[in-house]
């Protein structure tokens, strides 16, 4: 069996080596997408203005029409995380989400990135939506930033203390809110910290690694989640850390590449739950330390981890569902591209491509990614004309 293709002409024409959304089961992973038309028009009625509104309201469009090519709606979206070029506005797009998604209860994250591959786009998001999730939703699948569906859980934890305000201290401090904010979230859905098998992680700052490195070893124990770190602006100045889980009932099976070197910090480079294994942020550093020179290069080299980890723990490698991808630096992108697309396969999976900081400042580009045993006869739903 071969992946499906579901065309359409209603969405953008990719500018490089990926899809818009993967349906495996009935588990949807919509890619990055943004306020455009099927033109790669950004959305707004003056020529040369941004619109952020606009671009907002349009890019909840774009998401409501590539769920529907799948079976799904809004609903059935239990993750959506949104990047914002400026975090200035967040007050904005959290007036116009509230509108769009009403009572729709669902892991919520919004992060900042330093521009998008697309010039004078301000707004980019990616989703996860599980069809029938909007029918089968009871109280305690949700709270205020978790939502639980079947065995798998997905939460967006920040450092807000009791009184609804920010923890103060360090990064420290607020790890330990965050984290303690999670342990509550995740006991109200039946579920445990034991259990988490990824964490993505953004710092304001990412010198503050070491900090946050510190109040992970006191919350967390082997076997370690898999995990990404990244530095970005947060929603509110104030705001030092906020983290995203994946849980999994029974938890995870961590897995490892004995060719490669170990992560950074307490993490495994991979952990498998289920039918799917969550990789966590792979760069190019190799096994003796020395890392790959030019974005193209450790974009293979990233990539070629990525394949490793999942055929070491038996999945196909065009089981890929998506990638979740950092650069430090927009020049690098034509560079990535070329390294990219030597190493998935078309149909291509969707795929996030964003700015931010990352852990070793010798590293141009980090990939992360999920993949399924069954990825490799997905649905994937492709704009017409792309080729």
């Amino acid at each position: 069996m071969t992946k499906e293709v579901i065309w359409t002409d209603q969405l953008m024409i990719p500018i490089a080596h990926f899809s818009h959304a993967v349906k495996v089961e009935n588990v949807i992973h919509v890619g990055a997408t943004a306020g455009t038309d099927a033109e790669r028009r950004l959305a707004g009625a003056t020529p040369g203005l941004v619109d952020v509104s606009a671009q907002i309201y349009k890019m909840f469009e774009n998401l409501e029409t590539v769920l529907g090519l799948l079976g799904a709606g809004i609903g059935d979206v239990v993750r959506l995380k949104t990047y914002l070029a400026d975090p200035r506005s967040t007050p904005l797009y959290s007036e116009i989400y509230a509108k769009c998604f009403g009572t729709v209860r669902l892991s919520h994250t919004v992060v900042a990135s330093w521009g998008f591959p697309l010039p004078q786009a301000a707004v980019e998001l990616d989703a996860l939506a599980i069809i029938g999730a909007a029918a089968a939703i009871r109280d305690h699948d949700c709270s205020q930033r978790g939502r639980r569906s079947g065995n798998e859980h997905y939460c967006t934890a920040l450092p807000f203390g009791a009184d609804g305000g920010i923890a103060a201290g360090d990064v420290g401090a607020q790890t330990q809110q965050a984290f303690q904010n999670l342990a509550e979230t995740l006991s109200k859905a039946g579920l445990s910290l034991q259990e988490v098998v990824n964490l993505h992680v953004t710092l304001s700052d990412i010198r503050d690694f070491a900090a946050f490195e510190t109040s992970f070893r006191e919350v967390f124990g082997p076997p370690f989640p898999s995990r990404t770190v990244v530095g970005a602006p947060l929603q509110q100045p104030e705001m030092l850390v906020q983290v995203e889980s994946i849980t999994v009932m029974g938890g995870g099976r961590p897995v490892e590449d004995p060719s490669s070197p170990k992560v950074l910090g307490r993490a495994s480079p991979a952990m498998v739950a289920g039918d799917n294994i969550y990789i966590g942020g792979q760069l190019a550093v190799e096994a003796d330390g020395e890392i790959a020179s030019g974005a193209e290069a450790q974009t293979r080299a990233a990539l070629m981890r990525v394949r490793r980890l999942m055929q070491t723990a038996g999945f196909h490698v065009d089981g890929l569902l998506r990638t979740n991808n950092v650069l430090t630096d927009w020049r690098s992108y034509s560079g990535f591209n070329a390294g990219y697309g030597a190493n998935v396969s078309d149909p291509y999976p969707p795929r996030t491509t964003v700015l931010g900081q990352l852990l070793d400042p010798r590293a141009l580009v980090q990939v992360e990614g999920v993949a399924h045993r069954h990825g490799d006869v997905a649905a994937i739903v492709q704009a017409v004309g792309f080729r």
